[in-house]
């Protein structure tokens, strides 16, 4: 172990952390019971099942052929394919850090790999651990190593094996049929054409290959009945005021809902990242380290006011979503100061990350296209029982950025500083612990 790099022994950990609760979970109830039986009831026939799903659900079509095999075989093969997927997303969080931000320190990969820990699992069972995962996980993972790869070609020239070609290829085709990945990965593939075309440089061939299969996925999902018709059903048992909603509410629903998601409960990653903004405006202006401590300020202050909310009865504690269509005065009050803190929230990171983070542009990139699957999730009536899975988004992105901001600038922060934050990500591992401990006791 001790001969190993520092970034194998911190995946050996990763997989040490998690493997004990994929040991004792149960992937047999809600979507995953579902599935196990869905098949059976087509008569066991593929084509069949798929066109019934494609015409009146989802175009979701390759992760949609995983799931009824996965959750008929023995457990202890998803639960194996899915520690592989957990290590797969460590290297794709490394492999952006070593070669977007140039962090390659000890620091790098123990931390990544503490914040992967502390990373609230518990959300990937939101529907059953088995169709949660392979919808979300999976495909965060096997897109982000398609995203790698062309980044590997298209902006460092890095010529990719034919075994790398390979597995870009058929990452894409079982994530792409996912309606946002197949977007992120779209305007990533944009992106480098773009930068190819500025630098004068040929085109590598793997970004056109997957490309194309994007857009073949992207044309598929526009063309699906079932996308079309999902949200009327979704509606219906869901948000029955989802129609009365203009594209303004929707768009507020999916900004106030990823929010209320990090303050409503503690979230440890969302308060690490609020805590380097701050500490990374040491020794700088008064008003400029004022400025660097909204963002921790208010989401303790939000996290307060839920939990009063909850002492006095007003609400149950839980993750909190908004009201569709708020007619009380405290209601709206309360919606306007969270789009108050949100806009300055995120104004505030954005300063931070152009000014202070080691690899600024692809910081500020990587916020932003984290924040399109939940603004796409905001604009559909599923809002209120997606929105928790599709945070995983956010919380990689999050990761990546503290990461960022501490190899940054971690020699000019105060000693406090440095040694709360990793007491900050012990108790998230803790924490994280702890809700997959009562998620197994109380489901499986």
């Amino acid at each position: 172990m001790r001969r190993l790099q520092t970034k194998y022994r911190a995946v050996i950990g990763v997989l040490l952390f998690y493997l004990p609760f994929h040991i004792f979970l149960s992937p047999t109830y809600w979507d995953d019971a579902t599935f196990a039986k869905m098949l059976g009831e087509y008569h066991n026939n593929l084509l069949s099942y798929t066109i019934t799903r494609y015409e009146t659900w989802s175009s979701r079509i390759t992760i949609e052929l995983v799931l009824p095999f996965l959750t008929t075989w023995p457990a202890f093969i998803w639960k194996t394919l899915n520690l592989l997927m957990i290590a797969l997303l460590y290297f794709d969080l490394v492999w952006i850090m070593e070669h977007l931000f140039d962090l390659r320190e000890k620091r790098t990969y123990v931390m990544t790999a503490v914040l992967l820990c502390a990373f609230p699992f518990s959300i990937m069972a939101q529907t059953g651990w088995i169709a949660t995962t392979t919808n979300y996980l999976w495909v965060i993972a096997l897109g982000l190593y398609a995203i790698n790869r062309m980044l590997q070609a298209g902006l460092h020239g890095q010529s990719l094996s034919g075994r790398e070609t390979l597995l870009s290829a058929l990452s894409i085709f079982y994530c792409a049929s996912f309606e946002s990945m197949a977007a992120i990965l779209f305007l990533v593939e944009l992106g480098l054409l773009l930068y190819c075309k500025k630098e004068k440089r040929k085109c590598p061939a793997v970004v056109f290959l997957c490309m194309g299969l994007t857009i073949l996925f992207l044309l598929y999902i526009l063309s699906c009945p079932g996308n079309r018709l999902r949200p009327v059903s979704d509606a219906r048992y869901w948000m029955p005021e989802f129609f009365e909603l203009t594209v303004v509410d929707r768009l507020r629903m999916g900004v106030l809902s990823s929010y209320m998601h990090f303050v409503s409960l503690p979230s440890p990653v969302f308060f690490i990242l609020n805590m380097a903004v701050f500490f990374s405006w040491k020794g700088e202006s008064f008003g400029k380290r004022l400025m660097a401590a909204v963002p921790v300020i208010t989401d303790v202050a939000w996290t307060g006011w839920f939990m009063v909310n909850y002492f006095m009865g007003w609400r149950v504690l839980t993750y909190q979503v908004p009201t569709p269509l708020p007619k009380s005065m405290a209601d709206r009050v309360e919606q306007g100061l969270l789009l108050v803190t949100v806009a300055a929230w995120f104004a505030i990171v954005l300063y931070t990350l152009f000014t202070r983070a080691k690899g600024s542009r692809p910081a500020v990139v990587i916020l932003v296209l984290a924040c399109l699957p939940e603004m796409a999730v905001g604009i559909t009536p599923t809002v209120i029982a997606s929105i928790l899975r599709t945070m995983i988004y956010l919380y990689m992105a999050m990761i990546i950025l503290i990461v960022a901001l501490y190899d940054s600038g971690e020699e000019k922060w105060p000693a406090f500083g440095r040694r709360f934050l990793w007491f900050c990500m012990g108790a998230g591992v803790l924490l994280n612990a702890c809700q997959i401990a009562r998620h197994i006791m109380l489901y499986g």
